[in-house]
């Protein structure tokens, strides 16, 4: 089964997956949500859309109520055919954004049955119940899409939005050893000004800003929670020096590597 579904109802809770995305619906709760090393303002009637392998930290004043449904990237590609902005642009990979929607309460309480609905099926022996399930999931979806993070200028932007998801699926895979906005436009064959032009008109941010905080969300992460030197993570993160690193680091955070890694 490529998707699963769970009650979330701890005031205090850790959730990470490092193969599967997550949605994490918050129908009732008042708190705090941290996602790596950012923390956010928790909601009723939120969304969170989490990507594999995020570490997910969460405080609530009381205990909320809500679901965590997971699932894999082959299954959203595979089920989610319809044109949503969602599926376009992957809001699952929307670095440089707030990954959540906050949507009304007549729209969470629907959300809230679809997620209720998904977890009797998942339990169930039914026939086609992945089929179901895979229903039940786009419907979730459609109701999130007119609340998608991403700026749609007109009806005719599927070409820049292909571009973005486009150039945001080559960072994920190659951030490691290439650092430069001129890199990902030779490889897409476009110039890094027309690149630059796309990525801020669709997502009102740059390309660099988006490499900058991929290689930044890395490097905390494996500070935090690896056992790697600074020099091993700077070879690792794709930079030649680990001085060139930890320069970087600092510049963008206000802390050394050492210093981070002591906080």
């Amino acid at each position: 089964m490529e998707i699963l579904v769970n009650k979330f109802c701890r005031s205090k809770d850790t959730i990470s997956d490092p193969a599967n995305f997550m949605i994490l619906w918050i129908k009732s709760g008042d708190g705090s949500i941290t996602i790596d090393f950012e923390e956010f303002t928790a909601a009723a009637n939120s969304i969170w859309f989490i990507l594999p392998g995020k570490r997910v930290s969460c405080e609530f004043k009381s205990p909320p109520s809500g679901w965590v449904l997971s699932f894999t990237k082959s299954f959203f590609n595979n089920t989610i055919r319809e044109n949503l902005i969602i599926r376009d642009v992957q809001l699952f990979q929307a670095f440089g954004t707030i990954p959540k929607i906050i949507l009304s309460p007549k729209i969470g309480s629907r959300v809230h049955s679809i997620a209720e609905m998904i977890d009797e099926l998942s339990g169930s022996q039914i026939p086609n119940k992945e089929a179901a399930i895979a229903a039940l999931l786009k419907t979730l979806l459609v109701y999130c899409d007119s609340r998608c993070n991403i700026r749609v200028i007109t009806d005719n932007n599927v070409g820049k939005i292909q571009i973005v998801t486009r150039f945001k699926d080559l960072v994920e895979q190659h951030v490691l050893e290439k650092h430069k906005v001129s890199d990902y436009a030779a490889m897409m064959n476009i110039s890094p000004k027309y690149l630059n032009q796309v990525v801020k008109e669709v997502l009102d941010t740059t390309p660099k800003a988006l490499i900058t905080e991929q290689l930044i969300i890395l490097a905390r992460r494996e500070l935090k929670f690896s056992s790697h030197s600074v020099k091993e993570i700077a070879f690792r993160l794709g930079f030649s020096e680990p001085f060139h690193f930890s320069s970087y680091f600092k510049k963008q955070t206000g802390s050394s590597p050492s210093e981070f890694r002591l906080q």
